[in-house]
């Protein structure tokens, strides 16, 4: 009984994934990166161009990677200042923008 209930949860959570990527818009996610990933951090690891980091050999080669990152500098540079759905922004604008995952 307890491996359906985690299945169902599983695909839950992947349902709401799916919906956020669908629903995330590329113009909300370019404010939310220019205003807080652009500035100070980005402009001093990409040697005063903060777009860099997008156009290296070793930038992240799929949105499942790409989609990690955004949520650890979230977490981890950003304080969590972004809920699920500008992350999703974010990723949507950086992959339109940057990388052109499918």
């Amino acid at each position: 009984m307890k491996a359906g209930v985690h299945v169902g949860i599983g695909a839950a959570v992947l349902l709401i994934g799916i919906q956020m990527a669908w629903a995330a818009d590329p113009v909300k996610g370019k404010a939310l990166h220019d205003a807080s990933c652009a500035t100070e951090c980005h402009t001093a690891k990409g040697n005063g161009n903060p777009n860099a980091l997008y156009q290296r050999a070793n930038r992240k080669d799929s949105l499942e990677k790409l989609t990690a990152q955004v949520a650890f500098c979230n977490q981890q540079v950003l304080q969590s200042k972004w809920f699920p759905e500008e992350e999703a922004d974010v990723v949507a604008y950086l992959n339109a923008t940057f990388y052109h995952f499918k």
